[in-house]
């Protein structure tokens, strides 16, 4: 069956089965981003290593440091070099866990190593990383030019020109050389709203879990912040793994959306 016998047999469809299968499309698509996101922690413990033992150093500093003492000792030392040398490179391993993570699950579904960047296609990674940060700034042009913020809609707007570039960057991470850029830019964009579906599902529960987690340290005896502080750091781990598996399932998904 061709491209456009396909097409049409789904065109044929009564509305109750294509909504059943949007609905079926977008069930399947959590549980496997779900699954991914837990998963990572025993099928890919390097990956998850990039950020989760720079997060626990970091927490070593913090206790070392006397910052759960209190609040106003937390706030106090929150600038700390010590603490703020730590949080820089912790904030390196959470960016490189992101692609990482999203990485190691298409090496895995092809047969290639997630560590071997030489598959990178760096030209791809670049030029999308350029034009989805270029793109989506355009509406922060508008006070310098004339002198007044952008209106919401040009934010709107900007934003959602760039996302067809996420997916160009996301090609070039995973070594893809073989869709054409067009594709990406014009046939990307019900894998692009799956993405932005996806992505807040657990990380904004866990970003607010990983805000009480020091909140719940403070003043508390010094087991329970060393525990909580070890809790914490695997919170951090699972905020990288998820957004890597919304990277990839919904990249993956377009990517064979296109070969049918």
């Amino acid at each position: 069956m061709n491209i456009d016998s396909q097409q049409a047999s789904r065109d044929e469809q009564p509305a109750p089965a294509r909504l059943a299968a949007f609905f079926l499309t977008i069930l399947a698509a959590l549980g496997e981003y779900l699954t991914r996101t837990v998963s990572l922690f025993w099928l890919g413990p390097a990956v998850v290593a990039l950020v989760v033992i720079p997060e626990f150093a970091q927490h070593v500093a913090e206790i070392h440091l006397g910052m759960f003492a209190s609040a106003d000792s937390f706030r106090a030392r929150s600038a700390d070099p010590l603490r703020m040398g730590f949080g820089y490179v912790k904030i390196a391993g959470l960016s490189l866990a992101f692609l990482a993570s999203a990485r190691f699950w298409w090496c895995r579904a092809h047969g290639e190593r997630w560590y071997d960047i030489r598959r990178i296609a760096w030209g791809r990674l670049l030029l999308g990383f350029i034009l989805f940060m270029a793109i989506g700034s355009l509406a922060e042009l508008a006070q310098p030019l004339t002198g007044n913020k952008a209106p919401i809609a040009l934010v709107i707007l900007a934003s959602l020109l760039s996302f067809p570039f996420l997916f160009v960057m996301i090609a070039g991470l995973f070594g893809d050389r073989a869709t054409p850029l067009k594709a990406l830019a014009v046939r990307s964009w019900p894998w692009i709203l799956l993405l932005a579906l996806l992505l807040p599902i657990l990380f904004g529960p866990l970003f607010l879990l990983h805000g009480l987690n020091h909140k719940w340290a403070l003043g508390a005896p010094g087991a329970a912040v060393w525990a909580l502080m070890a809790f914490d750091s695997i919170v951090v781990g699972l905020m990288a793994s998820s957004v890597g598996a919304a990277l990839f399932t919904a990249y993956d998904r377009f990517h064979r959306s296109i070969a049918r």
